[in-house]
């Protein structure tokens, strides 16, 4: 209650000091003019009823001002004078019965009716046109604000805009240069191959399937949202080949697929996670037991299927964190249409499989 009372009064402690200065003011030129004084009752009932009118005036009549309604707007000359007649009432009926039941001696004292109506109109007229001056002055105070606050919004808009083209240069900067070390890569690859495609043809076809890796991987269709499934598979198979020329043994890995499947859209990489968790994991130098990626697309649907056999025993734990981006960026490309899912069955064989829904 107390801390309530506290925030209170510090929120119009201007409105409380500004109407202690005008009551004192007003009641020191009362004494130095020499009217007659009244009593604290009849004081404290009079400031009480013009406090209120003031703000009811400044707070809730001029409001309309800011309404639709048309009917409203209109009649707002009337409603002042409505106002005007009901604070006339309220404070010549107080008065008087201050005046009859409170403080009889004070009732040969008090003014004719007719002076008594002449000053409370005064005074309320005196109060209207002081609540309006209030009233305009807290709206152009409101407006200033809000020109301020726009300015400010404005001026953070163009530095935020500055800051976005600053940060767009230095990205495209930083793009060129990017992309300058890798084209001057693939044509030194380019460069190296025609050298050596003649006296080391091996060597020669993996700088060529490097290169193309690296062309594809720089191309604008690897940063588009869909790629044809057969690029994909192109990379696959230069990824392959290359992993096939570092190893000593052959790679018992087969990679098969339909054509009705060349042509279909699919998100990058996806081939590429599962192929690299085969390498990674699979043992691949048992002709007895050769990994297999199999692709079918059938019915709208398109199979992708992997087999391996593991390297180690329980080694499915190792999985996880590219199993889960696969799955993640499948869910978030195709929704309920994606499914995935993956096991290491008794043999010791891991298989993962997915199915897309077109």
């Amino acid at each position: 209650m107390k801390n309530n009372l506290f925030i209170f009064l510090n929120k119009y402690k201007y409105h409380f000091l500004i109407w202690s200065i005008f009551i004192s003011y007003e009641l020191i030129m009362e004494r130095f003019i020499g009217l007659r004084l009244l009593t604290l009752k009849e004081y404290f009932f009079a400031y009480s009823l013009e406090i209120i009118f003031f703000y009811s005036h400044a707070c809730i009549l001029l409001n309309t001002f800011n309404t639709k309604n048309r009917i409203l707007k209109y009649s707002l000359p009337l409603l002042v004078i409505s106002e005007l007649g009901l604070y006339l009432t309220i404070s010549f009926f107080g008065e008087k019965y201050l005046h009859r039941y409170i403080d009889v001696r004070q009732l040969e004292a008090a003014l004719p009716v007719r002076l008594l109506l002449l000053t409370k109109t005064w005074r309320g007229l005196y109060f209207t046109g002081l609540s309006t001056i209030y009233c305009l002055f807290k709206r152009h105070l409101g407006q200033r604000k809000q020109i301020e606050q726009m300015k400010e919004q404005e001026l953070k808009t163009i530095l935020f805009e500055k800051e976005i083209k600053s940060d767009l240069i230095l990205t495209q900067n930083a793009l060129l240069r990017s992309q300058i070390n890798p084209h001057f890569l693939i044509n030194t690859l380019s460069y190296l191959y025609n050298v050596t495609r003649k006296t080391a043809p091996k060597a020669a076809d993996s700088i060529l399937y490097l290169s193309d890796i690296m062309q594809y991987a720089l191309s604008k269709e690897i940063s588009s949202e869909y790629v044809k499934l057969e690029s994909e598979i192109r990379l696959i198979e230069s990824f392959l080949f290359l992993n096939q020329a570092k190893q000593k043994y052959k790679v018992h890995l087969k990679l098969s697929y339909n054509s009705e499947a060349l042509s279909i859209l699919i998100i990058p990489l996806i081939l590429m996670s599962l192929t690299e968790n085969i390498i990674k994991h699979g043992q691949l130098d048992n002709p007895l037991k050769p990994a297999e990626i199999k692709i079918i697309y059938k019915d709208s649907i398109l199979y992708i299927k992997t087999s391996n056999s593991e390297a180690t025993e329980n080694q499915i734990s190792t999985y996880n964190s590219g199993l889960k981006n696969i799955f993640s960026r499948l869910l978030l490309a195709y929704g309920e249409r994606a499914t995935f899912n993956a096991h290491l069955d008794s043999q010791n064989y891991f298989h993962t499989y997915t199915q897309l829904q077109f």
